[in-house]
């Protein structure tokens, strides 16, 4: 008997549980690293896409690698430093093509030097992104 109710209790989680929508359709990408000029950073080039169902924002952050070498052990350490971030909010299968056929592109940060850097994207829900970084 108490078998069989367990083994009900377990059926109705179940069942309640199907109807959840999946938590476990996040969307995360780490470019490799550009190499840029100093100025204003853009995010563009390219399509951005909400593949996912509902409502969504995309952050785009950036970063740059700040790089020190030790004389004595020739030995490389790098830090990451946040440089600036923005988000794109689309509804479900909305698109955008930043800097394309005359879109503006999305400017991430301004004043930024020269150096090595990379972005990432992230979002709860599933994104198609075609588009990266440059001055």
């Amino acid at each position: 008997m108490l078998k069989r109710r367990a083994f009900s209790v377990f059926l109705i989680f179940a069942l309640l549980l199907s109807f959840v929508p999946s938590a476990s359709a996040a969307f995360s990408y780490t470019s490799t690293t550009y190499t840029l000029s100093g100025g204003t950073i853009y995010f563009g080039n390219g399509v951005i896409v909400n593949t996912g169902q509902y409502y969504d924002t995309l952050t785009i952050n950036v970063y740059r690698k700040d790089c020190t070498e030790t004389k004595t052990a020739s030995v490389s350490s790098c830090t990451n430093v946040w440089v600036g971030s923005k988000t794109v909010s689309l509804s479900s299968q909305q698109y955008i093509y930043p800097g394309v056929s005359g879109a503006p592109l999305i400017p991430i940060a301004t004043g930024t030097s020269a150096g090595q850097y990379y972005y990432t994207l992230s979002a709860p829900g599933s994104w198609h992104v075609m588009a990266g970084i440059h001055n």
